[in-house]
């Protein structure tokens, strides 16, 4: 298990957000290297699990928060970071859960629980 903290993405992020493309890429880009870095200070040796689930606690101070559905948009780009530090071989195999949402917690973070997901081998025993 992997657990990271980030600050809340920024507003360029948002599946709403209005901004310059060129801004957006900025941001994308700071906000990737820096689950990259974490995930990386978590597990030095990457685990590049096929299939892994993540945990999202969103904790926020006052009592606006975005969605759950516009959360887990705005934090692509950690996703793709944790890619990039090869926790997942794919992020096609990294599955987010609903976002738990703390309010009133003094801090606005996010953090992310991920875990492998284990294969379930699926066999008939059908008569012959």
């Amino acid at each position: 298990m992997i657990t990271i903290v980030l600050p809340h993405p920024p507003a360029a992020l948002r599946p709403n957000g209005r901004v310059h493309w060129s801004r957006k890429a900025k941001e994308t880009k700071t906000y990737r290297n820096r689950a990259w870095a974490l995930a990386r200070e978590q597990a030095p040796v990457p685990p590049r699990w096929a299939k892994a689930t993540v945990h999202v606690h969103w904790l926020c101070k006052g009592k606006r928060h975005p969605d759950p559905d516009n959360i887990i948009s705005s934090l692509k780009s950690a996703f793709d970071g944790l890619q990039d530090a090869g926790v997942v071989a794919n992020d096609r195999g990294l599955w987010p859960e609903r976002p738990v949402i703390s309010v009133g917690e003094g801090v606005n973070e996010v953090w992310l629980v991920v875990s492998e997901e284990k294969q379930i081998s699926l066999t008939t025993n059908q008569p012959k």
